[in-house]
């Protein structure tokens, strides 16, 4: 019997969603992110090295391959993102799971670098919108911190509420696409699609060691990458996650996150912070609540008045830094307090 051309793929499908449990459903665009961004040579290496990997001499005994031959290989799937590894004195290779770094960034992280990446993007677009509604909404908790603009913070802030300072010590900076973002606008290239921008997925650490060195990402200073996250709050994005070294910069139009937030009681861990508001000084000019990204904010334009549904706020401070008024401010959440 002839075995199907996707067989390879499914059991890689099998392996991610067996070792990482925020793995995305085993559906046709899935198994087509796999079967463009892996040969089926590599997909058989990448059952061999799986998302827990080993050291190079550990993977020449599993393998069976020689050395040179297995590094060659190794680091060819990392130029396409489906190959990673830390920077010890014996780095440990692994296959990347779904996210930090996955399959679900590290295709377009780099842009439209391949032959096949614009198809990446469209089967990447509808692998999101299920791994949104399938897996992520169905978490039963929320799990991406939000931290709050680094010009929205309260004077006197905890250092460790300010993802500026949390980062500054990581040694290694770098920005890439945000594969959310992208995927969208390959799928639908001209049409209504999100148009904030694009160099938004901040990475820390080895893994931006790792994206810069194999072309995903753009190298920064650590006074760039703080320039960075002020560009994305200007640019009406909410600072989330920080997990192993990943840090997004979400909108409402396209981001998987805001998906799944919307399909459950809530995706996003608010920050330790909440809006507080100074009617006095507002002038109703509404930019606030255009601007809020989970329409917390509803502006009455006539009295210059703004009302806060305090359940919805997660204290992103997105509003607060484009409040010319400066009606707008944050202060301590009560349980934060």
């Amino acid at each position: 019997m002839v075995q199907s051309s996707t067989d390879i793929y499914e059991q890689v499908a099998d392996m991610i969603i067996e070792e990482d449990f925020i793995a995305p459903p085993k559906t046709p665009a899935f198994l087509k992110v796999l079967s463009l961004q892996l040969t089926r040579a590599e997909a058989k290496l990448a059952l061999q090295v799986r998302t827990t990997g080993g050291t190079l001499s550990e993977l020449v005994e599993r393998t069976g391959l020689k050395e040179e031959r297995l590094k060659k290989a190794l680091l060819a799937m990392a130029d396409k993102g489906t190959i990673w590894y830390d920077f010890g004195e014996d780095p440990i290779y692994k296959v990347v799971k779904t996210a930090a770094p996955g399959f679900t960034e590290t295709g377009l992280w780099g842009g439209v670098r391949y032959s096949y990446t614009v198809e990446l993007g469209k089967a990447l677009n509808e692998m999101m919108k299920s791994w949104a509604t399938e897996k992520l909404a169905k978490l039963g908790m929320p799990f991406a911190p939000v931290w709050a603009a680094v010009d929205a913070l309260p004077e006197g802030a905890d250092p460790s509420h300010n993802i500026a300072e949390v980062i500054k010590d990581e040694g290694h900076w770098a920005v890439a696409a945000c594969p959310c973002r992208l995927s969208h606008w390959l799928a639908d290239p001209g049409g209504d699609h999100c148009e904030h921008m694009l160099e938004s997925c901040i990475i820390t650490g080895d893994e931006s060691r790792w994206a810069v060195k194999h072309g995903h990402a753009r190298e920064l200073t650590y006074e760039g990458v703080v320039d960075v996250l002020e560009e994305c709050n200007k640019n009406g994005l909410v600072h989330t996650l920080n997990i192993q070294n990943n840090i997004c910069n979400c909108c409402n139009d396209c981001c998987g996150i805001f998906e799944a937030h919307d399909k459950c009681d809530g995706s996003f861990l608010p920050s330790p912070y909440i809006l507080k508001v100074d009617d006095e000084a507002c002038d109703g000019c509404n930019k606030c609540a255009e601007r809020c990204p989970v329409n917390a904010l509803e502006v009455d334009v006539e009295a210059e008045t703004v009302c806060l549904e305090e359940k919805l706020c997660f204290g992103c401070g997105v509003c607060v830094t484009s409040c010319k008024p400066d009606c707008l401010s944050l202060v301590n959440r009560p349980e934060a307090a």
